[in-house]
């Protein structure tokens, strides 16, 4: 179940409320409204468990920017080593290589610094969708258990109310009779 369904169940609840005769009050099962919370808070943890896989999505990122990383560099030493046995002057090779290599080096930066940045907006982005859902389901629970509180204490005193009210019928008729 979604929390998102379960939300749902409680509005199907609070709709399905007997209206209290001569009040604007509904009676509701309190303890299904206790059990739909209940199942909310254990639904809970899917957005936990979407963060860590985005944490893990993050180092998976990390993990393939550095093989890429190395692998260039790797693809550098062996151009490097090519350009040394090709040419006759082992200078002019050197120097090539060692320009390679630089590149290489720069780009694989770029590439991990690249994947660091993208895999920690995720990782934010996530933590928040996940603070934000908790927070929100959170509300809207508070408001429901407010909203049936005040009902039940609205009805509660209603009926006090009326058994007052009964009384006070009751002990009137022995004084006239």
């Amino acid at each position: 179940m979604t929390i998102e369904s379960l939300l749902d169940e409680i509005d199907e609840i609070l709709e399905e409320g007997k209206s209290v005769p001569f009040t604007s009050n509904l009676l509701l099962d309190v303890n299904e409204i206790k059990r739909v919370i209940e199942d909310i808070r254990l639904n809970m943890p899917d957005e936990l468990m979407q963060a860590r896989k985005i944490a893990s999505e993050r180092k998976e990122i990390l993990t393939a920017a550095q093989n890429t990383a190395d692998g260039i560099i790797a693809e550098a030493h062996k151009k490097a080593q090519e350009l040394v046995q090709e040419h006759e002057i082992t200078k002019g090779a050197e120097a090539e290589a060692a320009d390679i290599m630089a590149q290489a080096r720069a780009q694989a930066a770029d590439i991990v610094e690249g994947a660091r940045t993208t895999a920690s907006e995720l990782t934010d982005q996530a933590q928040k969708w996940a603070h934000d859902m908790r927070t929100s389901a959170g509300e809207y629970v508070e408001n429901i258990v407010a909203l049936a509180d005040e009902t039940l204490t609205n009805s509660v005193n209603e009926i006090r109310r009326a058994r007052q009210s009964l009384r006070a019928a009751s002990q009137h008729r022995k004084v006239e009779k």
